[in-house]
């Protein structure tokens, strides 16, 4: 379990399997661990499949509190270069792909292809927290908010209803790894910040976009299936793909399905 020291922080990743690199970056204030129920063991049968902690979470240690997209992309350019397999496969999900738009504009030599999933480009809200948010904290506590939350997005109805289990323990598994409430809130912040929208058609490599076909609801200006469509047009020759009937975590509900698009996606480039 190395750490890579970066400017203001000392970023622990994970590297499994072997083949081409492919970087998965998690979404808002999530550690590496997001990707350990399901993607990491599947995908690292074809790939080095690497993951890591965003300052602020797991075993990261974090010097100076600047939680930007900014940041954040350029701690993914010196992981794909400390791993030193050459360019990667990156794959962003949520603030994840924000993240990762920013390592493929300003870090490109270290990028072969993205997919972004759930993800967007700009906020048309600035430097605020949402009241919604602050108000559901405030009423319920931090963990029980943000699991609620992560429910309400995170999965169909259909799906809670049918696997209640399932949906506990993987609940569960986040929750275990939530970061302070500062920390939290120091990422929504960065992700509201974000704004790539301009700089779009400059991303050159492959790309896929991802989104749930139940992410057309959501707490903010917009929602994931809206920004996934931005992206979609804005990006030359990107690919736009809907994983039906799935909500934001679709990544855990249909992993099978969604690792599978990713593979054959990646297969079909020929660039392995």
């Amino acid at each position: 379990m190395p750490f890579l020291t970066v400017p203001g922080a000392d970023v622990h990743y994970t590297v499994t399997g072997s083949g081409p690199p492919l970087l998965l970056i998690a979404g808002t204030a999530c550690d590496g661990t997001y990707w350990s129920r399901y993607q990491v063991p599947d995908l690292a049968r074809d790939f080095t499949v690497i993951t890591f902690d965003q300052r602020g979470t797991g075993q990261t240690v974090t010097h100076v509190q600047d939680y930007s997209t900014n940041r954040l992309a350029a701690d993914c350019a010196e992981i794909i270069a400390s791993v030193g397999r050459g360019p990667a496969f990156v794959v962003g999900h949520s603030m994840g792909g924000r993240v990762a738009q920013l390592v493929a504009l300003d870090h490109g030599q270290h990028v072969k292809a993205l997919v972004l999933a759930s993800t967007g480009s700009s906020f048309k809200a600035k430097g605020g927290i949402a009241a919604k948010t602050c108000l559901g904290i405030l009423e319920l506590g931090y963990e029980s908010y943000v699991r609620k939350h992560s429910i309400g997005i995170g999965f169909s109805t259909e799906f809670v209803e049918q696997n209640r289990a399932l949906v506990s323990t993987i609940m569960d598994e986040m929750m275990a790894t939530l970061p302070p409430v500062e920390v939290y809130f120091a990422h929504i912040l960065s992700r509201q910040d974000h704004e790539t929208t301009m700089r779009l058609p400059f991303i050159r490599c492959p790309t896929l976009v991802l989104v749930g076909g139940d992410e057309t609801h959501g707490t903010s200006d917009t929602t994931h299936v809206e920004s996934s469509r931005v992206l979609a047009r804005g990006i030359p020759g990107s690919q736009f793909e809907v994983i039906e009937g799935h909500g934001h975590f679709y990544s855990h509900s249909a992993p099978e399905h969604t690792n599978q698009v990713v593979r054959n996606w990646i297969s079909s480039l020929k660039i392995m």
